[in-house]
């Protein structure tokens, strides 16, 4: 390679340093350079010892030859991107106005710094002559006994790891190494991937034959990937209608190909399910990534996909960014899910991201869901991207009848429990026959918050504008936001009385509840408080889908995508829990979430049925969510956007100012509205704001907030960066963070 200058990124996240600096490549690493690898290089004046990674190679550098330093190292000797990769980088740096280092950081696998694991494995010395004579020489003596034990395993199994023998001999590490010194045995190291699906025994599947619907499906996302132009296709199919064996059958068709999968899941939850559908298919050509591995099995998951080891990916949002060098198809499941969504800079969207590999790569997108969120079925309308519907569930029932309980009428009848007459009634039969019941809220916790009956004082968060949950399990009051706890008190802070008490539903009450109503039922909680685990989604899971409990109470993690043939009964317990939160995709959150759980129900052998709690029963995204009516919903909801030019007749940017203290906040956010108010000549953006966020204080961190509305998303983009940078240089506010972000899935 004869290129005498590397272009690097220094791994600093900081607008200052975000370019390319330029360093000569020492003549005992030329031959080792290469794109994409990482390199530690002297940075600055004291010449800081600092990581870099290698983006480009040029000639000729508009600085004098004297001072440009010199490559010291490299410190990661596989390239961790390609071309594709780093252009996919480039522009989510001017797509999500971040820097450059921070897109290559989402690229870049966690875990690189993480060593291999290495094994020792013991063997014996080639060279050794009578070694029989000797095993039996040294097994016959009480001094070499374990000497000789070692010896006669090895000679009996050939090579052996070395823990594996400590384990079944019983013996310490002092043997191997008096065996090693008398060139008895050779130990040496070898390299092993660590696997996180090793537990895992699948049996294997064969494709079912698809229904008429489902090959319509299959033939137009076939042709698709023949063209191969990095078409998107839109793929709504009903709860229960086998979306997952139109994505296994796709894939197969991929890798016959030659090509490459990537499969997304919106939720940790989920992976289980899927991950056993694709090993039951596909076997040991599945690799999967999400938080819950090690930093060392991600990477090593990494390393399979990028060895070309494995041909399909599963995982949430990340895994979008697979290493794959022929992608054929990315799948995003439940694509409504606004966990697709990044809240840390840069703020991407899984599906922007699989469309910009799709046209950089030509590979097929296929987002999927029941209730696909709005901008992506106005897009299928407006034919932008394909449609592709499936109507019917593959199993002999429809879709389960659904009945809405109004809860108001409860009350008139004296009933103040959580649970409706009438739910009662259908739990305990679904006892009697043995059928299994779902129920469902979105609240984690025992009660929603702790409230002085005498005052009025309410239990909040010092650090936060929010109340504290009470969790029963630990007597204690916690904030879901930044984590803090305190002891639930026996008497009230400010008026001293003893009457303090908590109020509200969550899960852990639910539980509790239902507990004392049927002692004899068999019950499972799934929340954020019961899966802390490794693998606590995947043991509660197969806990209930292996008939080992009769009730599961669970928030939206059990909501969609789980298919449980023994479930014939599904209670939403507050339907309209989600309904009035200060976000004008309430009304669509609710239906997707109720329209999800209720699709649980009746997907085996047997019919079923849900019960939906309210206290708004006529509200249009409840009723229409009762008759699973998507279409119905989309009209409805597409004209109150239209009417109040919302997504996706707009485009909204989102500033939130974020900082200690709360006039300063409050004056920095007037002070930005003013200049934008001023560069808005042409009346050309709609200004909203400034006012406190939904959530105004968070970690001690008060927040203020301005929405931009705006047709021309490059217009947007374009004036409220600007503005922002106006005011940076202006009043220079070093003590408020901004933080931006361009159609915000949620504005709290």
């Amino acid at each position: 390679m004869d290129l005498p200058y590397a272009e690097v990124i220094i791994d600093i996240s900081h607008s200052e340093v975000d370019r390319i600096f330029h360093y000569k490549i020492p003549e005992k690493l030329l031959s080792h350079i290469q794109l994409g690898i990482g390199v530690l290089v002297p940075f600055g004046a004291g010449n800081k010892r600092i990581n870099g990674y290698i983006t480009g190679f040029s000639h000729e550098v508009c600085i004098p030859e004297h001072k440009i330093k010199e490559i010291w190292d490299i410190n990661h000797p596989v390239p961790l991107f390609d071309i594709p990769m780093l252009q996919l980088a480039h522009w989510m740096k001017e797509q999500y106005h971040c820097t450059l280092i921070d897109c290559l950081h989402c690229i870049i696998p966690s875990g690189i710094k993480t060593t291999c694991k290495k094994l020792q494995i013991a063997s014996v010395h080639p060279d050794v002559e009578h070694i029989d004579d000797l095993c039996r020489e040294y097994k016959n003596s009480k001094k070499l006994l374990s000497q000789g034990k070692i010896l006669e395993l090895l000679l009996e199994n050939g090579p052996m790891p070395i823990k594996e023998l400590k384990s079944v001999l019983q013996i310490s590490s002092s043997s191997f190494q008096t065996l090693q010194k008398k060139n008895l045995i050779i130990v040496h190291e070898m390299e092993i991937s660590r696997e996180p699906l090793s537990h895992k025994r699948i049996a294997s599947t064969t494709p079912f034959i698809p229904t008429e619907e489902q090959e319509k499906v299959l033939s137009h996302v076939e042709k698709l990937l023949h063209i191969g132009q990095g078409e998107t296709v839109l793929l709504h199919g009903v709860t229960g209608s086998g979306k997952t064996e139109v994505y296994l059958q796709l894939i197969q068709m991929v890798l016959d190909r030659g090509n490459q999968a990537i499969v997304l899941v919106p939720e940790i939850s989920l992976t289980p399910q899927m991950v056993n559908r694709f090993l039951g298919r596909f076997g040991n050509r599945v690799a999967i990534t999400h938080s819950r591995l090690s930093q060392g099995e991600r990477y090593d998951q990494w390393q399979k996909a990028k060895s070309g080891y494995v041909d399909i990916m599963i995982g949430p949002r990340s895994a979008v960014f697979a290493p794959f060098s022929s992608l054929g198809l990315i799948i995003l499941d439940e694509e409504h899910e606004i966990t697709y969504k990044s809240e840390i800079t840069p703020k991407y969207h899984a599906k922007e991201i699989a469309q910009k590999r799709a046209s950089l790569t030509g590979c097929t997108v296929l987002i999927a869901s029941a209730t696909p969120c709005i901008e992506s079925y106005f897009d299928a309308q407006q034919q932008k991207i394909h449609l592709a519907t499936i109507k019917k569930r593959t199993s002999i029932h429809a879709l389960p009848s659904v009945q809405i309980i109004d809860m108001r009428e409860e009350l008139t009848q004296g009933n103040r429990t959580i649970f409706s007459l009438q739910l009662q009634h259908e739990i305990k039969a679904n006892l009697e026959i043995g059928e299994q019941t779902i129920l469902f809220l979105n609240r984690r916790g025992h009660s929603t918050f702790v409230s002085c009956r005498k005052c009025g004082y309410v239990m909040k968060c010092k650090n936060c504008s929010i109340t504290y949950t009470y969790h029963a399990s630990s007597q204690s009051l916690k904030c879901h936001y930044c984590g803090s706890k305190t002891p639930n008190p026996k008497i009230c802070p400010a008026c001293g009385s003893s009457y303090i008490k908590y109020f509200g539903t969550g899960t852990q009450k639910v539980e509790e509840e239902l507990s004392k109503l049927f002692p004899h039922g068999r019950i499972l909680r799934m929340d954020n408080d019961t899966t802390t685990g490794k693998h606590s989604h995947e043991i509660l899971l197969d806990q209930f889908s292996n008939r080992q409990a009769d009730i599961l109470i669970g928030t939206q993690m059990i909501a969609k995508g789980h298919d449980f043939p023994g479930v014939t009964l599904v209670g939403v317990l507050a339907a309209d829990l989600s309904l009035h939160l200060e976000d004008f995709r309430s009304a669509e959150r609710t239906f997707q979430l109720i329209t999800q759980v209720a699709g649980r129900a009746g997907r085996g052998a047997l019919a079923g049925r849900v019960l939906l709690q309210t206290y708004d029963p006529m509200h249009y995204s409840i009723q229409f969510a009762s008759r699973q009516d998507y279409v119905g919903f989309y009209k409805q909801e597409i004209k109150i956007r239209e009417q109040l030019d919302y997504p996706p007749y707009t485009n909204l940017f989102s500033i939130l100012l974020i900082g200690e203290d709360e006039r300063k906040v409050i004056t920095g956010a007037y002070q930005l509205h003013e200049i934008m108010r001023y560069y808005n000549k042409k009346q050309q953006c709609i200004l909203l704001g400034p006012v406190p966020s939904v959530i105004s204080k968070v970690k001690n961190q008060y927040r203020f907030r301005i929405i931009v509305k705006c047709k021309d998303i490059l217009l947007l983009k374009k004036y409220g960066y600007y503005c922002i940078e106006k005011w940076k240089n202006i009043y220079k506010s070093s003590d408020i963070s901004v933080q931006t972000d361009i159609n915000p899935m949620m504005i709290m």
